[in-house]
């Protein structure tokens, strides 16, 4: 029966699984050579039939090439030269199902051919995946690569990393092969990670020697970009007299020192990082931020914690991101499994991906690129799950449990390890537990280490209890 008098009714039909029928129709015509319209080759001859349109819609840098009046237009072979075949297979692959294998193995090279061929989404991952698996050991490395790529995530994080663990970072064998461009950059960091401007002179001393025939010219240079008071005069005469002779790392220590001022400041403080206090209890929870800055000696206040109405939560920063997990509720004592992330850099708090498992008076730390949450007590009983979260894979993935179960322990990371000191076990903290238990990351496996000779008798965790506040830096 006609529907009269409703000539202007529309039924606007969506079908969701269209976009991906689609995807796998053309991922299905690639695979058999139907209707493909160019050929890719790479310079080792091997040979990918695609269609233009597919490539178009990932790449700019097709589109451009198919669209634009180039001779590349009117072809139906295209050479693709500096990208191994590998990774050419990856990125078209991609193109017809939305999915590609990201490796330690051929992440950079990867990068490097989305960054040419502009698959933005690809590069953008792979930016992801580094800042991920950054360290000591490679931060000056990918620094680098992010400047030459263009990657703004990778470079902040790099140079941060950079800057907060120099004195780590220039032990590293990375660090006697950067350029003299780059070792003044870093120099001119406001925020390097040096208490004394006379902390610097170590590096300076063992870059140059390194290369001390063509970095012996550079050292005045240099030091001028370390506020320290040194006579001028004194330094260049003594590199000109010792110009002729073999100049070893003892004798360029020897030269700066004996060029130093005698009436140079002891002490010349430089910024090293921002302190955060997260919340805390007193007489009740509380949702102030408070931020310092040891360069000014200045107290600010921070965007307030959006779910502040409870306590004994952990707290752990990564990168410019400070976490906090879990906890319980002052008026049920019912443990949590909430996360929020407070952004240092944007004073924001967003809510993140529950845990697995809720808990209070665990420890949090960070490891790996990944957040770590430990033991701690659920309904008054200790936990012994352990979990962690992946921020590049948006997941909180489970490891093996603890050896003991333990709640208002004390952790911290050292050479990749985490230690988990002390702490209370039985119901409501009854007993103060004496180990120290230590994981391994590698082998997902815990460990007892040793026992301490005197335990800490710290404060139970028996629900209404004051908790301590809790501090972070970034």
């Amino acid at each position: 029966m006609a529907l009269k008098g409703q000539e202007d009714y529309i039924y606007l039909f969506k079908d969701t699984a269209h976009p991906v029928d689609f995807l796998d129709a053309f991922r299905t015509f690639y695979l058999d050579g139907l209707f493909t319209d160019i050929t890719l080759q790479c310079p080792s001859g091997i040979i990918f039939h695609c269609h233009r349109a597919v490539l178009a819609a990932c790449s700019n840098y097709f589109k451009a090439m198919f669209t634009a009046d180039m001779k590349e237009k009117f072809k139906n072979k295209i050479k693709i030269s500096g990208i191994h075949h590998d990774i050419l297979e990856g990125l078209v692959n991609y193109a017809y199902t939305s999915q590609i294998e990201i490796t330690k193995r051929n992440v950079q090279s990867l990068l490097e051919a989305a960054d040419l061929l502009q698959f933005l989404s690809v590069k953008k991952a792979c930016e992801q995946f580094l800042v991920r698996h950054l360290d000591i050991d490679n931060c000056i490395g990918m620094h680098s690569f992010a400047e030459f790529h263009m990657c703004p995530e990778l470079e902040k994080e790099s140079r941060r990393i950079l800057c907060s663990r120099f004195k780590e970072v220039w032990q590293q064998e990375e660090f006697l092969e950067i350029s003299l461009e780059k070792f003044l950059f870093i120099l001119s960091r406001k925020n390097l990670s040096v208490w004394k401007e006379e902390a610097i002179i170590e590096p300076v001393i063992k870059w140059t020697a390194h290369d001390v025939e063509n970095r012996i010219e550079c050292l005045y240079n240099v030091l001028s970009y370390v506020n320290i008071d040194i006579d001028p005069v004194y330094l260049k005469t003594a590199l000109g007299l010792q110009r002729s002779c073999l100049l070893t790392e003892n004798k360029i220590r020897s030269l700066i020192y004996n060029a130093l001022n005698p009436l140079h400041k002891e002490i010349s403080q430089r910024s090293t990082a921002t302190m955060y206090i997260i919340g805390g209890y007193y007489w009740h929870p509380l949702s102030e931020v408070h931020i310092w800055d040891p360069l000014t000696n200045v107290w600010i206040q921070g965007a307030e914690i959006p779910d502040y109405t409870r306590e004994s939560y952990g707290v752990t920063c990564l990168g410019p991101n400070i976490y906090v997990t879990g906890g319980y509720r002052t008026d049920n004592i019912e443990a949590l499994d909430t996360v929020w992330i407070y952004n240092s850099e944007s004073d924001e708090w967003t809510e993140g991906l529950p845990m697995l498992n809720a808990r209070y008076y665990h420890c949090a730390v960070t490891l790996g690129g990944c957040v770590y949450a430990l033991g701690g007590y659920r309904k008054g009983a200790p936990a012994e799950e352990a979990e962690f979260y992946d921020p590049l894979k948006e997941k909180w993935i489970p490891i093996a449990n603890m050896i003991k179960g333990v709640g208002n322990a004390t952790a911290c990371v050292l050479h990749e390890v985490i230690y988990v000191i002390g702490g209370h076990c039985g119901y409501r903290g009854s007993c103060t537990y004496d180990k120290v238990q230590s994981y391994n990351s590698d082998i997902n496996e815990w460990s007892l280490i040793t026992s301490s000779p005197h335990p800490v008798q710290g404060k139970r965790p028996a629900p209404g209890a004051a908790s301590p506040y809790a501090t972070g830096f970034a």
